[in-house]
């Protein structure tokens, strides 16, 4: 038979794929984020593992390692350019704020290097995912060395097992007392460890006379618990010889030495270990040979890596149609998919401390209340809040879920209530946060809380609630700046005291509900990432206070996070369908909201909350239909447009004019005319004594000259030109012309007597009317008093009493 052609074998080659490397390369791609990169690699050992050719199995590391080596390389040149970049604008902004005062340009580069750097850090953000799934060899190398020396053990330890059933028939035989009490495994254990228990207490085999005690009592490790934060320790049940018994934990650097080993014991009672360090060691691998290893959870609520939500006193598993709890033991510990789980807080161990897992202790699972779940809990909340429940009930049932909706589209806004004391709008909080066990405190913007402070509550809980009140607008900008990074989940950074520059984040994990007296409109890129809810003092209905008082007296004192738990059986759902939907339906909300004014981030946020209606709808029973919800949803978007509108930085301007001329530090025929309709206005003059005047109001929120005109140009249902004006001093400079009547603003004073003007007032002001209504003056005799006008008005095409003096 003749040999395959060259070409062709070279073809074939091609077109193969080791499956070893083919599956290990679908891992690690996979492996998105450090949980996944954990039972990834656990998974890849096991494999290379089973390989039981020695030097295949080495090929085999040494070609995956490099394999992820080159996927890898291109990701760590973009980083690394990217931290050059970073470093070299904070440098720049550091030499410039180094100066006493800054130019105007120097300060617009200061915020526009500031905005660069966090759009560099979110692409850095981005690249360290990737980096992720980078596999390092040494990593991989210590994971395959410890198994392999793991099951080395187990077969030694069979050997010894076999050699003792052959040649050990009782415990005389092992040369231990003749009272010995323990059963044949414990005979077993003092022969391999040299540790075993007698008359309560522990004994050490092996001294220059014999066998001595080394403890007034027992113990037993009831769990070793591992933790991200490299603080592993054991829970131990100990019982002295008096009958005295308790629960401890005791980390490893504290079990392998004596003298801290003593201390841990003599700080929880009449506990006394006499032996040495050699002792201690053989006693921990006696105790260790029994223990059970279970995982610390970090982070209560969603646990992505696990597919489960926690609670502080059990799990929720998601399953084909229902969810299930399952409870805690006594010392914490949660078993599920055969491998078991520590949540500290509700642990008997801290049950008597009052002032730890404060807020831990609160986030739990609550049995359901007959007949009342979640159909009824909607029913309760829209008759009590009426459509103000709309957005707030789509805004909690989106916060299950917000992780996806982060990792889709980065983006979840943040639920605002603004209003007076007694309007409403701390119960709809405690509404909501009713939703996950009982109330989570609010956090006191307006104390002593720090931006750290509230960052860390936002990461203690994976898609929950946080509430943030006090909301003011005279917060530092720094709050105001970290308020609005919510939105997009950057959480805080901070430096770390080494070499390597490194960096530790707290990150952003649940939503924010941010309530206040003042609506947040000092800066408008915090406001267009709320959605508002405006509550207002007032009487409330019959119905109203019926649902208000069943919501309140009958269920959430219970608690209703079984609720919260029901909801998770959508996960699915918004896995699968979340992006897609919301794509079409943010299109489709342009088109029904018509209006280029309107931000898009703004109706980005209403488009967020139709598509967690559209894609629970079919399922849930809504107090709503999907159009009221969007009819409710663009009206309330658009009235807090219109609030924007009149509340951002040119508006604030135009009233700081209007203020100025009224205390008389601007005046009509020197800083500005009114003609024809238009203002023109001296921008040269005007905008220094606006600037001061906002100093002395100690608001550093205030526009230069050229970003000012800028901004001014802009608006084109004001703006109507830049043009040259004569004023009744003679002197003819540029102006800004603007459309009057668009302005909102009063620049006419009433008479005084002091001032002279007397009827000439209104003369001058009734002219003006007219004027600026581009008609002439019907009857120049009967113009002098508003009377006469009054009289006149029918003669004329345009009542001078309807227009905005």
């Amino acid at each position: 038979m003749p040999l395959p052609d060259k070409n062709f074998t070279d073809h074939f080659k091609s077109l193969h794929q080791d499956a070893v490397l083919w599956k290990s390369l679908q891992l690690w791609k996979d492996a998105a984020d450090p949980d996944r990169q954990a039972a990834a690699m656990e998974r890849l050992v096991e494999m290379l593992l089973s390989i039981q050719n020695e030097p295949k199995r080495v090929a085999y590391f040494r070609e995956i390692s490099e394999a992820v080596k080159l996927r890898t390389e291109k990701v760590s040149e973009e980083i690394s350019a990217l931290k050059k970049q970073i470093a070299a604008k904070r440098k720049s902004i550091e030499k410039l704020i180094s100066k006493t005062k800054l130019t105007e340009d120097e300060n617009n580069s200061v915020s526009v290097a500031r905005n660069e750097i966090l759009l560099l850090e979110q692409q850095l953000s981005s690249l360290k995912g990737e980096m992720m799934a980078k596999l390092p060899e040494t990593e991989l190398k210590k994971y395959v060395v410890e198994e392999h020396k793991r099951r080395k053990q187990e077969i030694e330890n069979k050997k010894m097992q076999a050699t003792f059933e052959k040649n050990v028939k009782s415990a005389a035989d092992a040369g231990l007392p003749d009272d010995f009490e323990g059963t044949r495994d414990d005979v077993y254990a003092a022969l391999k460890y040299g540790i075993y228990i007698h008359d309560k207490v522990f004994y050490s085999r092996g001294g220059t006379k014999g066998d001595y005690p080394i403890s007034n009592f027992t113990m037993k490790i009831i769990y070793h618990v591992d933790s991200n934060d490299d603080q592993a320790f054991r829970l131990i049940s100990i019982k002295n010889v008096y009958g005295f018994e308790c629960m401890i934990n005791i980390n490893t650097d504290d079990f392998v030495s004596v003298g801290s080993f003593k201390k841990i014991l003599a700080r929880r009672g009449d506990f006394v270990f006499f032996g040495t360090d050699s002792d201690l060691a053989r006693l921990q691998l006696f105790l260790q040979k029994d223990e059970t290893s279970a995982k610390r959870i970090e982070t209560l609520g969603w646990n992505n890596r696990n597919r489960f939500w926690t609670w502080s006193n059990g799990l929720t598993v998601i399953g084909e149609k229902v969810s299930e709890f399952i409870p805690i033991d006594k010392y914490g510990i949660v078993e599920w998919s055969g491998k078991k789980y520590f949540i500290p807080a509700c642990s008997m161990m801290y049950a008597d401390k009052e002032g730890m897992f404060v807020n831990e202790k609160k986030f739990i699972y609550i049995e359901p209340i007959e007949g009342f779940g979640f159909v009824e809990w909607s029913r309760c909340m829209y008759g009590a809040y009426e459509k103000k429940a709309i957005p707030a009930i789509l805004f909690y049932i989106g916060s299950l879920f917000r992780d996806i909706m982060m990792s889709k589209i980065r983006r979840y806004p943040l639920l605002n209530l603004f209003g007076p004391p007694g309007a409403g709008k701390g119960e709809m909080y405690d509404s909501l946060v009713h939703m996950f066990g009982h109330k989570q405190d609010q956090i006191m913007l307006g104390g002593a809380t720090t931006v750290v402070g509230f960052m860390r509550k936002l990461a203690q809980f994976k898609n929950a609630l946080v509430g943030l009140d006090e909301y003011k607008n005279n917060l530092q900008p720094k709050v105001i700046e970290s308020l609005k990074n919510l939105y997009d989940g950057i959480g805080y950074e901070r430096g770390k005291m080494s070499n390597d520059f490194a960096t530790e984040s707290t990150p952003v994990n649940s939503s924010t509900i941010l309530a206040g007296q003042d609506m947040p409109t000092i800066e408008p890129a915090l406001f267009m990432r709320c959605i508002m809810l405006s509550f207002e003092e007032g009487k409330f209905s019959e119905n109203q206070r019926k649902n208000f008082q069943k919501l309140k007296n009958d269920y959430e004192y219970h608690g209703l996070s079984y609720i919260s738990a029901e909801l998770l059986q959508f996960r699915g759902v918004f896995e699968d369908r979340f992006k897609d939907q919301y794509l079409l339906i943010f299109k489709q909300s342009i088109k029904d909201v018509a209006s280029v004014e309107i931000d898009d981030r703004m109706i980005m946020n209403i488009s967020i909350l139709l598509t967690i209606m559209h894609l629970t709808k079919d399922e849930l029973e809504f107090p709503f239909t999907y159009n009221e919800a969007k009819a409710y949803l663009i009206d309330n978007m658009k009235t807090q447009h219109a609030i924007l509108a009149g509340n951002n930085d040119v508006a604030k301007f135009w009233g700081v004019v209007e203020s100025l001329y009224h205390q008389n530090m601007i005046r009509d025929g020197h800083d500005f005319i009114i003609q024809d309709g238009y203002l023109y206005i001296r921008l040269i003059q005007v905008q220094p004594l606006y600037q001061k005047e906002l100093i002395q109001r100690r608001d550093a929120n205030f526009l230069s000259r050229s970003t000012l005109e800028y901004y001014l140009k802009l608006d084109n249902g004001v703006y109507a030109g830049y043009e040259r004006k004569r004023f009744p001093d003679g002197s003819n400079t540029w102006c800004f012309k603007m459309k009057y009547d668009k302005l909102g603003i009063d620049l006419f004073k009433a008479p005084t007597i002091e001032s002279g003007e007397g009827e000439d007032f209104f003369k001058r002001r009734f002219d003006r009317a007219y004027e600026m209504a581009g008609i002439d003056n019907p009857d120049n005799e009967e113009k002098n008093v508003p009377v006469a006008v009054e009289e006149k008005k029918e003669d004329v095409l345009v009542d001078p009493s309807t227009i905005n003096f």
